[in-house]
């Protein structure tokens, strides 16, 4: 690694408010890093971020920056989404929830010189040569054209927040490419696929502390995974030791007691004074005795306290409430053709078939039809085109979020629909990362990504037994994306759902159906 120096950050401390987001004593950067920056929704990372670009002034603490940067935006510079506090933005903006089929225009995000300037070669890799001038794009036609600028900007030092938003497959795997081919970058982003192909240091916010972590984001994990199995040996030593201590101390305690047992011919009055008056061999013994104990529980109060480390409990719900079909196929469709009204064909002549208990990720591009194919297996367009067997019960989950009742607590929301106990209802939302204190609070107060978690939990503890999912990892943090793919692998029902994220395909999906040229394809690899 380069010991040429381009970012020093020293004493930076940041608050919204009375909350102190994060207090970070020092961060260097050096020319050739590719750094992942993580953290939970709200974290900071996108404020972080603003902070090393020069975009904002911390509370506290100094930023030098020893060469030019240049910043990529998670949203449009101007746009409604941009202008809001970072941590409205982590935490409670659902914003840009289009479905990759149907993406609105949007007005572009390039001033008349900035499109001027872009390289050619950037926008030929991009594939948007004839977009430039264009005065409507699709979120994906806009986001590429802002990659286009990084691109041609030439700067040494890029800092890009959630730059695979509204790409599909083919776009992040151009952007993978060419984010390659740069030296020196600090990236946002929930897709561990591309963390992994590019990183060479992890920097993760957590607790409002930053901790680094060499390598690419498996190793990021492995490096904590140690940290934690180092944790479980700490607290069981601690533990061990303490218990220990306890028994010698209790057995000291009864040793003192026995010896100052009065003889049975004494009485109590005799006994006070004898050892008012005598220093009798069994006393010095007791005093001795219970200086020892004394001497254990001091020991005791001063050992350093090890916290257990925090275990995902195990859900035990009954499947069997949900009465499932004992079908070997669910869902089928034969010689499918659909098209808009606007002449669009999206299917043409399109066969499928899912497995009961299978879990499956559609893909495929842009526009192709995967949100289309998830609204016609739930009988949203084209009803009975696509056949689904009788007992299936189809839970669909969209980002409107329209499923949960704002006036109401996290646990009635979920217990409202449940045909499973409480306990396991409670059980979920802890491995949703709902911790029991936010168990009582209104649905209103949540984050967007605690509600998408929340909506989650309503199907997962109804009646459903097919689950339909249109890109379930959208603004998510990590850990959450995690908690889910742990959740789905163990659902015992189908699932059927949209995703660009492959590592979460990788994880969960047990077969991939691709949208392609108006068909329905049975591919072998994400």
């Amino acid at each position: 690694m380069s010991e040429k120096l381009f970012i020093k950050a020293e004493n930076i401390q940041v608050k919204f408010g009375e909350r102190e987001v994060f207090n970070i004593d020092r961060l260097s950067i050096y020319e050739g890093e590719k750094i992942g920056l993580v953290g939970a929704n709200g974290a900071g990372k996108t404020t972080l971020l603003r902070i090393l670009a020069g975009e904002l002034a911390p509370d506290q603490g100094t930023v030098k920056t020893y060469c030019d940067t240049c910043y990529f935006r998670q949203f449009a510079k101007g746009s409604e989404s941009e202008s809001a506090p970072d941590s409205t933005v982590e935490e409670l903006g659902l914003v840009g929830t289009a479905r990759a089929d149907e993406q609105p225009p949007v007005h572009s995000a390039l001033s008349f010189a900035e499109r001027y300037e872009l390289d050619g070669k950037a926008l030929s890799d991009l594939r948007i040569q004839d977009k430039v001038w264009s005065e409507a794009v699709s979120g994906g036609e806009e986001t590429r054209l802002r990659l286009a600028q990084v691109f041609s900007s030439d700067k040494p030092l890029v800092f890009l927040d959630e730059p695979t938003s509204n790409l599909d497959r083919k776009g992040i795997g151009i952007l993978k490419r060419r984010l390659k081919n740069m030296e020196t970058m600090i990236i946002v982003s929930h897709d561990r696929a591309l963390l992994n192909s590019l990183c060479t240091r992890i920097l993760e916010l957590e607790h409002g502390k930053l901790c680094s972590y060499d390598g690419n984001y498996d190793d990021y994990l492995e490096q904590k995974q140690a940290a934690v199995a180092r944790q479980w040996t700490e607290y069981e030593n601690y533990t061990a030791e303490k218990r220990r201590l306890e028994k010698v101390y209790q057995e000291k305690k009864e040793h003192a007691k026995q010896i100052e047992k009065r003889p049975r011919n004494m009485s109590p009055r005799e006994a006070g004074l004898r050892n008012f008056l005598s220093h009798h061999p069994k006393d010095a013994k007791a005093r001795k005795m219970e200086k020892a104990a004394t001497n254990v529980q001091q020991r005791i109060a001063s050992m350093e306290v090890k916290e257990r480390p925090r275990e995902l409990p195990k859900i035990r719900p009954d499947f069997r409430l949900t009465d499932p079909p004992e079908n070997k196929i669910v869902i089928h469709g034969e010689n499918i053709s659909f098209s808009y009204g606007d002449g669009t064909e999206i299917l043409k002549e399109a066969s499928f078939r899912i497995a009961n208990h299978s879990r499956v990720a559609i893909v495929g591009d842009n526009g192709a039809g995967k949100t289309t194919l998830l609204h016609m297996i739930c009988g949203k367009l084209a009803p009975g085109t696509v056949s689904v067997v009788p007992k299936a019960n189809i839970g669909l989950f969209e980002q409107n979020l329209s499923t949960i009742d704002y006036r109401k607590t996290v646990l009635e929301n979920v217990m409202e629909v449940s045909i499973q106990k409480e306990s396991v209802a409670r059980t979920l939302l802890s491995r949703l990362l709902f911790f029991e204190s936010d168990m009582k609070k209104p649905a209103g107060v949540l984050s967007g990504g605690e509600r998408i978690k929340l909506a989650f939990a309503k199907l997962f503890v109804s009646q459903v037994n097919l689950l339909v999912l249109d890109e379930p990892t959208n603004y998510l943090d990590l850990p959450s994306i995690e908690a889910l793919e742990a959740m789905f692998s163990e659902y015992e029902g189908t699932l059927v759902f949209v995703s660009h994220d492959e590592e979460f395909i990788r994880k969960v999906a047990t077969e991939i159906l691709e949208v392609k040229d108006g068909k329905i394809l049975r591919v072998e690899s994400f």
